[in-house]
């Protein structure tokens, strides 16, 4: 089986794109061989809270624009389960109504959205399979149709999914985001499980990477996909990348996934489009992968003066490199980040420092260095912006439990991961040891 779908989706909180920022996205999709593009923010109050509500001409022309551009094919969410009556004939033609309106000036994929919102077990999945065969049928051809059921996460079979497996048209795809709604990893012998508590219906992929709203709205995903499985293109009916709330800065961890869905190797992708960017070295310090792994190399020699004169090098480089990274066509988004990059790799070379002044018994110099470290650090770890890996902070991990509701994972908990933490704690430790002996 070959990826039906293969894109990305709006589908965040947070301020919606512009329809400019949203062409653009999709010819840079288009060129590294992705699909579709759906639009689904869910702060626009006319997708979810006011759906009902028709679109004003100046939003159509909009989606006109995005139809038109002959790129990626243009899909629509739209989220009525926060209000809907599923059997109320005046709500299902307001639905109708509503999705004519984008049909009728190029949008050819709709969404059908009914995810964060109270769980009702089998009585509310039966309900959604026969809204969603209703419009199953007013869509006729004109239009592929996507689910996204409230139950959307894990593997397990529950009375809602199988209604769901009853009720739901066969050539109507099911979105999953995989165990959790955020994933280290997403494998195919999950997608399989998926799929069998759906009726041997392959799911579609909707992957919460590089996504940054709500509690990760203090950090960047920049960093190159991980942990998909290439064998999930042969147990999944399509794949969209809900992206990060910046659109210009989405396009790096977008090329990654851009390659993956090609069947090419994620991070040579990334590396390829990170070195034409020229966003590299700033994205390795938001993933915080890279700095992580010259650090902790660093500390394993930080007591053997022959192995740290050794080793010491290429962290030094990278801190150096990091302290004048730029981020070339993203500056106005990422203003904040690119300041915080410079300003911790700045306090990891005078922790560096400090380690050379106790190694060459220049105490005096070295406590003076040592009380700026501190002084410093104190101050950057109070920073709610996040690089170089998180000091702490919170992602939606929740998985399912067996009767379909969430289920918090302690994986959600992120906390002493950044580098230069642990480079100023080993660094301190160091001179401190010295000074005393």
């Amino acid at each position: 089986m070959a990826w039906q779908i293969r894109g990305i989706i709006e589908g965040f909180y947070g301020r919606p794109w512009t329809w400019d920022e949203r062409a653009d996205l999709m010819r840079f999709c288009h060129e590294r061989g992705m699909t579709h593009y759906v639009y689904a923010p869910k702060d626009d109050p006319k997708h979810r809270d006011r759906w009902r509500d028709a679109y004003d001409d100046e939003t159509l022309e909009g989606f006109a624009l995005l139809a038109g551009e002959g790129s990626l094919a243009v899909g629509f969410g739209i989220s009525p389960g926060l209000s809907i009556d599923y059997q109320s004939h005046d709500d299902r033609a307001a639905l109708a109504a509503k999705i004519d309106q984008v049909l009728n000036v190029g949008v050819r994929l709709v969404v059908l959205a009914l995810d964060d919102i109270p769980f009702g077990g089998g009585e509310q999945g039966r309900a959604h399979a026969e809204l969603t065969t209703w419009l199953c049928d007013h869509l006729g051809d004109r239009a592929s149709l996507v689910l996204v059921p409230t139950e959307y996460v894990g593997t397990s079979t529950t009375p809602y999914l199988d209604e769901l497996a009853k009720g739901v048209p066969g050539d109507v795809s099911i979105a999953w985001t995989g165990d959790a709604v955020v994933n280290d990893s997403i494998t195919a012998a999950q997608a399989l499980v998926r799929a069998a508590s759906l009726g041997d219906r392959p799911p579609l992929i909707w992957d919460n990477y590089p996504v940054n709203d709500a509690m990760m709205s203090d950090r960047l995903h920049l960093g190159p996909l991980w942990g998909r499985e290439p064998k999930l293109a042969d147990r999944c009916s399509g794949y969209l990348s809900n992206p990060l709330m910046q659109p210009k800065a989405s396009k790096l961890p977008l090329a990654s996934i851009a390659a993956w869905l090609r069947g090419e190797d994620p991070l040579d992708g990334w590396a390829h489009e990170a070195e034409s960017l020229g966003q590299r070295v700033f994205a390795e310090a938001c993933d915080g992968s890279v700095p992580q792994a010259l650090v902790q190399h660093a500390i394993e020699w930080i007591d053997d003066d022959a192995g740290w004169d050794r080793v010491i090098g290429p962290l030094r480089e990278w801190l150096e490199a990091a302290t004048e990274c730029s981020a070339p066509g993203i500056d106005d988004e990422v203003g904040r980040w690119l300041e915080q990059v410079h300003t911790e790799a700045r306090l990891g070379l005078d922790a560096l420092k400090l380690v050379d002044l106790a190694r060459a018994g220049e105490f005096v110099r070295a406590i003076d260095q040592a009380f700026a470290v501190a002084i410093v650090w104190q101050t950057v770890r109070r920073a709610d912006t996040t690089v170089m890996g998180p000091r702490f902070g919170l992602q939606p991990v929740l998985g399912q439990r067996r009767d379909g509701t969430w289920s918090f994972q302690s994986a959600s908990i992120i906390e002493n991961r950044n580098a230069i933490d642990a480079l100023l704690r080993a660094c301190l430790k160091a001179y401190s040891a010295r000074s005393t002996a």
